[in-house]
């Protein structure tokens, strides 16, 4: 705070000082609270009372925090000069913070010389229209008394019966609410107002938990025949996948409206094409759609015809004249306001483009059904078997969407027209009325999920030990669809939870647990990273998401990517001031992408947004495929005024696909079972013998093929797991007659790594070998795409039975864990004698249980496996700390399962451990490494790996220093010392602890001096690399090398370790970066304990990247505080790496190498 002071800051300079360590503050005295809080507001709420901060004191506490951390779509901006004439008032409160949050230590006499004379008043804010964000303290049958978050007040509201608009008259009760609140808990007050006495607040509507946003798909889900119930959430989260001819007739129809939207003169024959490549797999295995496919064309050919009459014809007549081109096929829609997200199937709007709140705008939306309507008896007067009738559920769907125009863009209810679309029907197109007291019941089911979500990641889901059919069945339904149809569904869902034995259970339960804490905390934010959780992206200021890296704002529309289907991409050029150094974006990601009025600030919840992914980043561009194409451009083009910014999404269906994992595990072989919960031992067979030839690896592949059930491999930095262990295991089972082999990886990165070594199989070895590779184009390097399987689909002319051949035939598949969990279709067409899973030990055990646990015809789907990986390098990436994932179940310690963010390849070493290493019938590890020079191995290797690696040796690792004489210091260094450890001292201004200036430009004059003596073969790919710890250091490295004016260095890759993992270069410079004790704990988050060595696991993936060189700079006063930093620097010392000159000596390289 002293440093904020100083002259030499700016405003933004002072404030940057000022914001951190208010919000560090906060977050520090929340840490350890059990409770999940989401946003500023809420922690500091707790903090104030948790403390018992003064009343006095917390008012300027608030203020501070509302004007420092200002709403993000907050109309009015402060001025620098209202800022800057309030920095008194904002240093006085933070100091105050840090006073009674961490300990009360008497705030320095030197600090209050900054401080106002006199405090600043609380001045009575206006409440927002549209809502109000309070925190519950206390409530009874009919009032709650909340913290609102405009002045930080209590407020009383009424929720009870005299609330007379919220409960309809007395039509509804909230009562409800009463079992759901607790202290603490957040509340949204829709369009509020107050009693005629001005006692209490009457709310339209209230949400609970609203930045917990429910799918408007999920809540009309639970509106089930045979209960209205949150559990019925749950219940659908077990059901597996279906793969049935209603479910593809439906997505047919959805190409079929696309088509007619678009106005594409396509055939039918041509259309059922196109569907069929798309959808490959999963239709040729469903047997139903193989074994009756006229039915399904003819079902597929009334939909074509009605859907052409009632969009292309129909509609228009409705609702007068429309033009297509301004249709919108599924916009995303997100309401921070009531805490939901909606796609829609077909958005149109007829706006006023000078006042988009002109009253004779219009919105139509429609939401297709390619199935049956609701049930009609041939008796009902009027009955016509081509007017469908409404179901409960689509129409709570259409509630809901309208509920979004209403409350969260402010729009009249008289513009919205609201129609479902059952295209199985000729008189298909429904008009959609308003239900008030339904939009109710929707809204309450919303806060019950929101409700049970919750409670299931804190308190586990015990419930599904004694939840039934009977239980579930909350109408008294009965009859035959209830017998015959309904309860045995449920039945079939919830009897092997109640049958698995307690081992089963404990098991399932705690990573169902677990899989909801990590969803929940996905969409709050977890306590370990900053601007963490999708609700960031309403909660951050845009200064926040820039420093997270979580936005590309200030973007403008450059060009479209264009064919007869529509809009299919969009290029979006960069503002002036981005630097994609900052973002954390990659090739492939899943992101939302909006628009946004030019001085304001971006907000992905002011209107709809499109989804897509990021085809290709470029120095001034970045290219989005859209997830649906538009018909045509006019939908960007109307909005040619706007800026345009791109954000994360949030992808929930990766979440489904462990929770059937998990329920599928359940009903997996007893066989299978019992290998995974350590009930049986591995079965070996000593009598298996290799036929091909592997050298030194022979023995590995002998082990490897005599273990029937599963095979570990250790593979440390540089031993060639892939290259070796990988290709060679896959080389013998290929010489085994009808064998089939999976090979899987956690990154698409390490996937296409596999896809080069089976290509080299392919053009050195053996021009017949095939593979096909499962997942996604943008996420596959382009050499690897035509292996892709959707690439063979989409060229394949003869139809499903060629691809079902080809599938039947290829007798190797790859791709990531994610992608086939995506596509267990696969094994219904295919059984796997053997899958070879890669870095195994980052990828979490929910992850891998559904692969393992898959089965067709009691056999399991994959015979063996053998898992790669090395639990010393960096692990999976977990929202949960330790004390939320700790496993207490003494049931489950006994079968090494004591955190579940350790990967299933940890707990099966944790097994085969024995007093020597680890038993070799199991587990195999490899120790020749072929990286890094034996100089740089060493202290890695004693220090992590108990002396076990050796050199292969291959050349350049025996290499002995170069006898260069340099007037440059930096040259001496690197021709002298594989190994430097250069010290750097603090920056005199420090704007932010995750930037260090003089750093910076110390990596940037020893990557500059590397390209001299390299200049000959300098290479992006393979020279030099630069290891920092925090995105922002990352802009700050490459702007300091940008000074060289040199342009290929600018191309060089400078990221975290957590994304240099798996690749090497021959110089590798690491910057710690860090200025200040508590940082100390990031850069060794990831440390543990083994046969009485500390594993620093960042430190050692940094480390083993470097083949040549590897230069640390950092501030070694700081960094000898923790134990292994130490022990590194003593070792360089020893070895005379150890470089101690001021900044500036260092730059110009003068100075000369310890002898």
């Amino acid at each position: 705070l002293n440093e904020a002071c100083s002259e030499g800051l700016d405003t933004t300079g002072k404030y940057d000082i000022l914001k951190s360590v208010f919000r560090r503050t906060v977050e520090q005295a929340t840490a350890n609270c059990n409770i999940s809080f989401v946003g500023l507001f809420a922690k500091l709420d707790y903090c104030i009372k948790e403390f018992q901060v003064p009343y006095s004191i917390a008012s300027l506490l608030q203020m501070a925090r509302k004007e420092m951390f200002p709403e993000f779509n907050r109309k009015e901006e402060n001025s620098d000069n209202t800022m800057e004439r309030n920095f008194p008032h904002n240093l006085k409160a933070t100091a105050l913070l840090v006073y009674h949050l961490c300990g009360k230590e008497e705030i320095p006499i030197n600090l209050k010389l900054f401080f106002p004379k006199a405090d600043r008043k609380s001045s009575w804010g206006k409440f927002s229209e549209k809502f109000l964000r309070v925190v519950v303290e206390k409530w009874d049958d009919d009032f709650i008394w909340a913290t609102e978050e405009e002045n930080g007040t209590t407020i009383q509201i009424c929720y009870g019966k005299e609330n007379h608009i919220l409960t309809l008259n007395g039509k509804f009760s909230w009562q409800y609410l009463k079992d759901t609140l607790w202290q603490g808990a957040q509340l949204n007050l829709v369009r509020l107002r107050q009693d005629e006495r001005g006692l209490y607040y009457l709310p339209e509507l209230i949400i609970l938990e609203p930045d917990y946003l429910v799918n408007i798909t999920t809540i009309a889900g639970c509106f089930e025949t045979y209960a209205e119930s949150p559990f019925v959430n749950l219940i659908n989260k077990l059901k597996p996948r279906q793969n049935t001819m209603p479910i593809h007739l439906g997505n047919f129809a959805g190409q079929m409206l696309d088509d007619t939207v678009h106005g594409r003169n396509i055939t039918f024959d041509d259309s059922l094409k196109e569907f069929i490549k798309t959808n490959a797999l999963n239709l040729i295995s469903c047997q139903e759609f193989i074994h009756d496919f006229a039915r399904f064309k003819n079902d597929a050919k009334i939909q074509k015809s009605n859907i052409e009459k009632l969009i292309g014809e129909d509609l228009k007549h409705d609702i007068g004249n429309y033009d297509t081109k301004d249709a919108i096929l599924e916009p995303s829609f997100f309401s921070n306001i009531l805490g939901i997200q909606g796609r829609m199937d077909f958005f149109y709007s007829q706006e006023n483009n000078d006042n988009v709140n002109a009253p004779d705008n219009r919105y139509i939306i429609i939401e297709q059904k390619a199935g049956k309507a609701a049930f009609v008896p041939f008796s009902a007067p009027g009955y016509d078997p081509n007017v469908p009738e409404m179901k409960e559920q689509h129409h709570v769907q259409l509630i809901l969407y309208r509920a979004l125009f209403l409350y969260g863009f402010n729009k009249f209810a008289n513009q919205i027209s609201n129609f479902l679309l059952y295209s199985k029907y000729s008189k298909g197109l429904l008009a959609v009325p308003q239900n008030p007291q339904l939009l109710l019941s929707a809204i309450k089911i919303r806060n019950l999920i929101a409700w049970s979500e919750i409670l299931y990641a804190k308190e586990g889901l015990d419930i599904l030990q004694t939840l039934s059919p009977d239980m579930l069945n909350m109408k008294h339904t009965a009859g035959k669809l209830w017998e015959n149809y309904t309860r045995p569904q449920l039945a079939e869902i919830l009897d092997p939870i109640h049958e698995a034995s307690p081992l089963e259970r404990a098991y399932y339960l705690r990573f169902m647990q677990f899989i909801e804490e990590e969803a929940l905390l996905s969409k709050v934010g977890n306590k370990t990273k900053e601007s963490s959780g999708f609700a960031s992206v309403w909660h951050d200021t845009i200064e926040e998401k820039k420093a997270a890296g979580n936005i590309y704002d200030n973007l403008s529309i450059a060009e479209y990517g264009e064919d007869e289907g529509g809009v299919f991409s969009v290029t979006l050029n960069f503002g002036d001031s981005v630097s994609t150094d900052t973002t954390n974006f990659r090739t492939g990601d899943i992101v939302i992408l909006y628009y946004y009025g030019k001085g304001e600030v971006p907000d992905a919840c002011a209107q709809m947004v499109f989804r897509g992914n990021i085809e290709e980043i470029r120095e001034k561009s970045i290219v989005l495929r859209l997830r649906n194409s538009q018909t045509d451009r006019q939908i960007f083009e109307k909005h040619k005024d706007k800026l345009w910014a791109i954000e994360h999404d949030m992808f929930e269906s990766s979440t489904s696909s462990l929770y059937c994992g998990m329920q599928s595990f359940l009903s997996a072989t007893k066989r299978r079972r019992d290998l995974i919960l350590l009930q049986r031992e591995p079965k070996i067979d000593t009598t298996q013998t290799i036929k091909g030839s592997y050298g030194s690896f022979n023995t590995l592949v002998k082990r490897a093929k005599q273990a029937r059930d599963l095979f570990l491999i250790i593979g440390p930095p540089g031993t060639g797991k892939t290259s070796f262990g990988l290709v060679n295991l896959l080389k013998e089972e290929l010489l085994e007659p009808d064998s089939n082999i999976l090979l899987l990886s956690y990154t698409n990165r390490a996937v296409d790594e596999i896809c080069s070594k089976l290509v080299e199989i392919k053009e050195k070895e053996n021009p017949e070998f095939d593979f096909i590779r499962i997942g996604s184009d943008l996420s596959c390097s382009k050499e690897y795409r035509p292996y892709l399987l959707r690439e063979i689909s989409a060229k394949s002319d003869k139809g499903g039975n060629a691809l079902m051949q080809r599938i039947k035939q290829t007798r190797v598949f790859c791709g990531t864990t994610a992608a086939l969990s995506a596509s267990m279709a696969l094994f219904k067409l295919k059984r796997f004698s053997l899958a070879i899973i890669d870095e195994s030990s980052q990828i979490l055990e929910p992850h891998l249980i559904g692969l393992l646990s898959a089965h067709e015809d009691g056999k399991e789907a994959i015979e063996r496996f053998v898992l790669i990986g090395d639990h010393k390098q960096l692990p999976a990436v977990v929202q949960q700390t330790q004390e939320e994932s700790v496993v207490k179940d003494e049931i489950l310690n006994s079968i090494h399962l004591t955190d579940c963010r350790n990967s299933l390849f940890e707990r099966l070493l944790n097994q085969f451990k024995t007093d020597s290493g680890y038993d070799s019938r199991f587990v195999y590890m490899l120790t020749k490494q072929g990286r890094m020079h034996q100089d740089i191995a060493a202290f890695p290797n004693q220090a992590f790996y108990g002396g076990k690696l050796q050199v292969v040796p291959l050349e350049h690792q025996l290499l002995p220093n170069m006898n260069v004489k340099s007037d440059n210091g930096i040259i001496n260094m690197l021709a002298t010392r594989r190994i430097a450890f250069v010290c750097s001292e603090r920056p005199k201004y420090s704007l932010s602890g995750k930037t260090n200036s003089i750093e910076a430009e110390m990596i940037a004059n020893t990557v500059y001096q590397i390209y001299q003596i390299t200049k000959d073969r300098f290479s992006t790919e393979q020279t030099v690399g630069v290891i920092v710890p925090y995105r922002n250091q990352i802009s700050t490295v490459r702007n300091a090398i940008d000074k060289f004016n040199i342009p290929i260095l600018h191309d060089i890759t400078i990221d975290t370790v957590e994304r240099y993992q798996g690749s090497q270069r021959d110089y590798i410079i690491y910057g710690f970066t860090i200025q200040q004790k508590y940082q100390l704990n990031f850069l060794t988050d990831n440390v543990f304990e083994e046969d009485g060595m500390l594993i620093d696991r960042k430190l050692n993936v940094a480390m083993t990247r470097a083949r040549l060189n590897l230069v640390l700079i950092g501030n070694p006063w700081l960094l000898k505080k923790n134990v292994t930093f130490k022990k590194l620097m003593d070792f360089i010392k020893e070895k005379n790496g150890f470089i101690d000159v001021s900044h500036d000596d260092y730059c110009n390289g003068n100075f000369s190498i310890p002898q």
